[in-house]
């Protein structure tokens, strides 16, 4: 018996890829929207039960046909760079409210999941954060009516990653920089997982959904000293732990923003990511979660992210 269809966004990102991917080992066609098709797609290849539709969140008439006929939608496609608070709510709040106007209006409205960020616990931190939270709030204006699941994964990585990536690399160069915050802590997830959380939420009872987000990790928190002796393992290095003060991380943001706004290229260090890095707290607070199992811990995920990045010659064995 053939599976319910899944309309997906952000497949051709980082999580959106493991997600596509998890979702045809489970079964499920997938009807996927992408700005832009990938280029292997364009040539011919083809993925068994998935459907490309080529067309932007904005665009409501193409929306109604993107989620006619389907079981669920998995919302992954969001902004984690931008020049401006503007951007990040277009992508975010903007185009999560259009996705949900348009699933609410079906004659049987799909479950929707929404992959969000333990960011929007705190959304007075950055516009990030609190775009990320209001994209929640569009999708919660419509419980009574559109059965919805939202996630809040942690600190993702893993293969593909291209953020993380960083981290690997300075420790194999023997360092490991961090913003200078007594006691922090934060959670993290391999990208696996992200995946298996989705596949768990489809998987909940219609009658039985959470009324609030649920948060999810590995299973650990950890500081910045865990995570660099655990990334140093993965390279074969043991790195020092740079401890980088505010003011330095602020003047970094302020010329990366700079740098930005002159190239028009957002990067993720920003003026206002900066608050966000000194936070002490983001741990997660795992709720009751039914069918999800993290796969993955820090010491296991850094060296199966770090296999990935030697075998596609971003890091040297």
């Amino acid at each position: 018996m053939a599976l319910p269809v899944i309309a997906l966004t952000g497949a051709t990102g980082f999580i959106g890829r493991r997600i596509l991917r998890s979702l045809v080992e489970g079964g499920y066609d997938v009807r996927v929207l992408a700005r832009r098709i990938p280029a292997e797609i364009q040539l011919g290849v083809t993925i068994e039960g998935v459907t490309w539709i080529k067309g932007a969140l904005t665009d409501r008439a193409l929306l109604k046909d993107f989620v006619a006929g389907i079981a669920a939608i998995v919302h992954c496609a969001g902004c984690t760079k931008a020049r401006d608070r503007t951007e990040f709510f277009a992508v975010n709040a903007g185009a999560t409210q259009a996705l949900a106007d348009i699933a609410a209006q079906q004659d049987v409205p799909p479950r929707f999941i929404l992959v969000s960020s333990l960011a929007a616990r705190e959304p007075r931190l950055s516009a990030y954060a609190a775009s990320k939270r209001a994209g929640e709030q569009a999708v919660r204006q419509h419980k009574e009516k559109l059965p919805s699941v939202i996630l809040r994964p942690p600190a993702v990585y893993g293969p593909g990653d291209p953020e993380t990536l960083r981290i690997f690399q300075m420790a194999a160069r023997g360092f490991v920089p961090a913003p200078m915050v007594p006691n922090a802590r934060a959670s993290l997830v391999h990208v696996d997982d992200v995946a298996g959380a989705v596949l768990a939420a489809l998987a909940l009872d219609p009658y039985a959904l959470p009324d609030q987000p649920l948060e999810f990790d590995d299973g650990g928190s950890y500081t910045w000293a865990d995570i660099a002796a655990a990334a140093g393992a993965a390279v074969r290095t043991n790195p020092r732990l740079i401890q980088i003060p505010a003011a330095v991380l602020y003047i970094a943001g302020a010329l990366s923003s700079l740098q930005a706004a002159l190239t028009r290229r957002p990067n993720v260090l920003s003026w206002g990511k900066v608050p966000e890095l000194l936070h002490p707290d983001w741990v997660a607070a795992p709720a009751t979660f039914p069918g999800y199992k993290p796969l993955w811990n820090i010491d296991k995920g850094f060296k199966d992210a770090v296999t990935w990045y030697t075998s596609q010659g971003l890091l040297t064995s």
